[in-house]
């Protein structure tokens, strides 16, 4: 969301770049419209909100590594799938006896 959006839909309270770098690992983790989210900055205020920008942003790390953990456990699985596959497919070539 850009600067002048994001003042243009608050209502009660104004930000600055800054401001709304902060909280832009809770506009992320949230996955609002931005309407709805600007309702929630004026409904709990701004600094509350930046209080727990660490939070937000471990948050945002922590959902990063367990999508990489899941694409590596899927990719494992199918790499076994994989050579399960293709023992099967060894089998079958190596066991085949022209006529």
């Amino acid at each position: 969301m850009m600067l002048e959006e994001a003042n243009a839909r608050l209502k009660k309270t104004k930000i600055n770049e800054e401001q709304l770098w902060g909280l832009n690992s809770l506009y992320l983790l949230l996955d609002l419209h931005k309407d709805d989210f600007c309702k929630i900055v004026d409904a709990v205020g701004l600094e509350t909100l930046l209080k727990k920008q660490k939070h937000y942003d471990r948050l945002i790390e922590a959902e990063k590594e367990l999508a990489a953990k899941e694409k590596y456990l899927q990719a494992k699985a199918r790499l076994e799938e994989l050579e399960t596959e293709k023992t099967n497919l060894e089998k079958i070539v190596n066991g085949y006896k022209p006529v």
